[in-house]
Formats: structure tokens, C-alpha cells, sequence
């Protein structure tokens, strides 16, 4: 090869090799450029979804079961008359508070007055024969077969005397007990019989809750576990009620009745047929690792929740066990240290690169 073409080669090469570097400095003033990194980092933040984390804690859990329950009265009874006779007067309003042995209604009293006058006068010459034969036959005048005959006697007046008190005490239907009557079926001028429905009457000094609990959920109720009670009526309450007793035979639909009892306060009272949210609280507690409740994604049935790994969300399924107020236990898929997402996972995909706003701190 001449000394010409080797210029040109030569010539060439120079030529491709200033060209590389020149493209190399373009390159890197291109990639340091403070202008260009600026907008390639908003541009990189704009792709990323800004959220809010908790870090996932063990913390101590006591095992509770929340269903509703029904508030009945702690005595609940339906007042029957027991003897036959027109209304005379009435003296009970729904709603009036009686106190126990207070007449409700009364029934036509002619009759059974009579009749107790009568064995009142019967029991006294039973009484006055009594006496008079014993101290003759104590003196021998008599035999002693005639003074038990009048003994006999007197007892059998006595027994009439007690009929004919209890036959006129049934003219006045009473109050069984302090309570509130909700009921009165009767009115002045009726004809009751014995057996009738005349009133109802409710004791509400005490409730008593009864709930429904699940066959998977009723072992771990016991009678004297407290059951904290809350409800729309009187919102932002807590009461204190306890196990009384659970049934041990269930429903047509798997359910065991349990029913707690607890004090009526006072000042915020509760009526017999209301709603109330009941929550069984087990009495020893158990470490467990928890998480927001807010942080699910879709619903309780099948679990899940982003946790956020080196910048980039990851959708992981869980296995969750019992809720205690806005937190939930975590069986399998998360461990203690893992950042979970509790805001804005709504806009998240698996993989999605994210930004963390706020970290809430484990409690």
C-alpha cells in the first residue's frame, strides 16, 4: 500500500474517532446537565404515587366477638285476673310506674265481701264453742270425742276464713312487682274471668342483652366475661354488662344465645326491644402482629394490602384473624417490620412506584 492510501486511512480513523468522542460529549453533558436532571426528576416524581405507610408491629391482642343483641327487661310479665266480676274502677295508664302490691284494676267486691263477713262470723262461734267444750271436758261434763268434734269444727272455719280472704284479695289485681306498666287491656264496665289478660308489666332496674354468636365463636365465651355494650341511642357510651349464661343448644341456624346482664342506668336508660352492639372481650391477652384495618384492600373475605419494599408497592394476599376495634390480626403474609400502605393504595397497581408522604408510628 502506497504512503498516499495510508494518509487516507489514517485520515479516516481520525475522522470516526473525533466523531465518537464528540457524541460521547454530548452524551455526557446531556446526562449532567442541571436543567435536564431537574426536569428528568420532576418527570420521575410525577410517575409516583404519593402515599401514607405504617409500620407493621406486634402489639397485645385479647380475643372479642362483636355481634348485636336484643335489650329485654330484667322481668317481663303478663298479669292475668283471677277471679270473675265486672271492672269497677281502673287505676293504672301505660306507662305509670307501680310499686309492688299497688292495685292495678279493681273488680265488683259486693259478693266476695259478703262471703268473707260470713266466715268471719262462722270462725268466731267455732272459736267461742271450741273454748266452751274444752273447759267442760276438762271438768268431765263432756267427752272428749265432742270437744275434738268442735276442735274440728273451728279448724274447718278457719279454713273457710282463708278461701273467702283470698276470694276478695283476688277483687283487687295488684303489681307483682316495682315496675312499669306497658300494657292494660281492660276498662271500667268489662266482664273479666279468671285466666284473663288484664295488663303487662316490665321490670327495667336490670337488662338483660341477648345475643347470637356463631357456633365458630361461642367456646370462647364464658359466663362472667365482660361484655362492653354500645348503641346508636345513646352514642359515644360504653356500658359494662356480664355473661349470664350461654345456651347449649343452638338455632336452626348455628347460633348459640348468650345472654349478659347489666344495671339500667339512670341517666341514660334503656327500653325493653332496643338494639345494642354487644363485644365480648376475652380476659387474657396474646401477642399478635397487627395492622390498620384501614390499610385493606377489597373486603375482609379475601384480604389485601400493599407494602412498600425500595420504593415500589407490592400487592400481598393475608390471612387475617380476629379485629379489635380498627386494627387487625395478621395470621400469614406480613411480619413485624414490613411498611404497609394505609392511604392511597386506591391508586395503586402491583409494581407501581411510589412516594412516602407520612409513615404513621407502630402502636
Amino acid at each position: 500500500m502506497s504512503s498516499t492510501d495510508n494518509m487516507a486511512v489514517r485520515k479516516r480513523t481520525m475522522v470516526a474517532a473525533v466523531f465518537i468522542i464528540a457524541l460521547l460529549a454530548v452524551f455526557w453533558l446531556f446526562q449532567h446537565n442541571p436543567f435536564a436532571t431537574r426536569e428528568r426528576r420532576e418527570r420521575d416524581f410525577a410517575t409516583k404515587v404519593p402515599v401514607s405507610v405504617a409500620l407493621v408491629a406486634k402489639g397485645e391482642l385479647r380475643d372479642s366477638i362483636a355481634v348485636i343483641g336484643l335489650i329485654d327487661a330484667w322481668r317481663d310479665v303478663d298479669i292475668l285476673s283471677e277471679t270473675s266480676g265486672v271492672v269497677r274502677s281502673v287505676m293504672s295508664e301505660v306507662g305509670q310506674k307501680k310499686a309492688a302490691g299497688q292495685t292495678l284494676i279493681k273488680v265488683d267486691d259486693e259478693v266476695a265481701a259478703s262471703l268473707l263477713r260470713k266466715a268471719n262470723v262462722n270462725r268466731a262461734l267455732a272459736m267461742r264453742d271450741y273454748e266452751r267444750y274444752g273447759n267442760l271436758q276438762r271438768e268431765g261434763a263432756v267427752a272428749l270425742s265432742s270437744y275434738e268434734a268442735m276442735k274440728l269444727k273451728l279448724e274447718d272455719a278457719e279454713a273457710d276464713l282463708v278461701a273467702a280472704k283470698r276470694r276478695f284479695d283476688d277483687t283487687s289485681v295488684k303489681a307483682p312487682f316495682t315496675g312499669i306498666v306497658t300494657s292494660r287491656l281492660v276498662e271500667i264496665g268489662e266482664l273479666v274471668q279468671p285466666g284473663m289478660k288484664v295488663a303487662n308489666m316490665v321490670d327495667l332496674t336490670k337488662v338483660r342483652i341477648k345475643s347470637s354468636v356463631p357456633e365458630k365463636q361461642v367456646g370462647l365465651i364464658t359466663a362472667g366475661m365482660a361484655v362492653q355494650v354500645t348503641t346508636d341511642i345513646w352514642p359515644g357510651r360504653t356500658f359494662l354488662a356480664t355473661v349470664a349464661s350461654v345456651s347449649a343448644k343452638s338455632t336452626r341456624g348455628h347460633t348459640y344465645q348468650v345472654e349478659s346482664v347489666m344495671d339500667n342506668p339512670g341517666a341514660t336508660p334503656f327500653r325493653a326491644g332496643m338494639f345494642a352492639r354487644t363485644l365480648f372481650v376475652g380476659r387474657e391477652a396474646r401477642q399478635a402482629v397487627l395492622i390498620p384495618r384501614q390499610a385493606l384492600v377489597g373486603s375482609i373475605r379475601n384480604p389485601e394490602v400493599f407494602i412498600v419494599t425500595r420504593g415500589v408497592a407490592r400487592r400481598v394476599r393475608l390471612a387475617v384473624g380476629a379485629e379489635s376495634g380498627n386494627r387487625l390480626e395478621v395470621l400469614s403474609g406480613l411480619q413485624a417490620g414490613d411498611l404497609v400502605v394505609i392511604s392511597g393504595q386506591n391508586e395503586l397497581d402491583n409494581g407501581a412506584p411510589v412516594t412516602v408522604n407520612r409513615q404513621e408510628p407502630a402502636r
